[in-house]
């Protein structure tokens, strides 16, 4: 690519991309450069003197507002269901859809708790099935608890969320499906632990030791769930140099906190 932006002395840049451009000897002098993205970024020979780098409040407070409604979204979904599936017994109707949800829930939370491990196929895993849940949910209830367009919905939301997970890399999705999938684990941990308390109280001790052990399981992996999802609103909202090549960029003067250098070539402290 060729050098797009030669001269931005003394902008404000905030939340502007430049991901993947060729600027080798950039002039970025004095510019607001807060959640910008230069990740994988030539600027070779750029000048980024007294810069102020870091978190962009707009970007902030617009990704808190991201994950406060889908986590409100996803909660009001996940406990109803789980809530009408607690002392549902397989010879009552539609136990299908119970252990549906079981298996649903299930999948999704071990999933999202190691996808820093597993990487991108357990982030689709854990989307489809928390995908799934939402649509299986919120087209149900429009349709008035109909059970075909709750399984339309159902396919519609696991497809748009496993596409949303593998193929849109923008941080408002990321930060969107970790914070349902951490929703959907947090249900599934609360969902074994009733039940746990049901074998206990009914003095089923090796049972209810085993779910008890099974929502403990759940509860750390929610935890790691929830740790991503703080780690990628922080990141997503700061100025990154992620893989960028900065061979004799100067940051004289420049302010770089919460600034990403990580496999940054040529930066001064690699």
């Amino acid at each position: 690519m060729t050098n797009q932006n030669p001269r931005n002395a003394n902008k404000n840049l905030q939340n502007c991309s430049f991901k993947g451009q060729n600027l080798n000897n950039a002039d970025f002098s004095g510019c607001d450069i807060r959640g910008c993205d230069f990740s994988n970024t030539l600027l070779q020979g750029a000048n980024f003197e007294r810069v102020i780098a870091g978190q962009s409040p707009k970007k902030l407070i617009i990704l808190i507002i991201v994950a406060v409604v889908v986590a409100t979204c996803a909660t009001n979904a996940i406990a109803r269901m789980i809530f009408g599936a607690l002392g549902r017994t397989p010879q009552e109707p539609g136990w299908a859809y119970i252990l549906a949800l079981y298996i649903s829930l299930g999948v999704a939370t071990p999933a999202s708790g190691t996808r820093a491990i597993a990487g991108r196929i357990a982030t689709t895993i854990s989307a489809t099935a928390s995908g799934a849940l939402l649509g299986f949910f919120y087209a149900g209830t429009t349709a008035g608890n109909n059970p075909q367009i709750a399984i339309f919905g159902a396919v519609i939301g696991g497809v748009a969320m496993a596409y949303a997970s593998f193929k849109i890399r923008t941080s408002l999705v990321a930060i969107a499906v970790t914070i349902a999938e951490a929703v959907a684990g947090y249900g599934f941990a609360f969902l074994l632990g009733a039940n746990a308390i049901a074998f206990l109280s009914t003095h089923n001790l090796i049972l209810g030791v085993i779910w008890s052990l099974l929502s403990l399981i759940s509860i750390l992996l929610v935890m790691n769930s929830l740790t991503l999802a703080v780690k990628k609103i922080k990141s997503a909202s700061e100025t990154s140099f992620r893989g960028a090549d900065l061979t004799n960029a100067k940051f004289d003067g420049a302010r770089l906190l919460n600034t990403d250098f990580s496999g940054a070539i040529g930066y001064p402290n690699n």
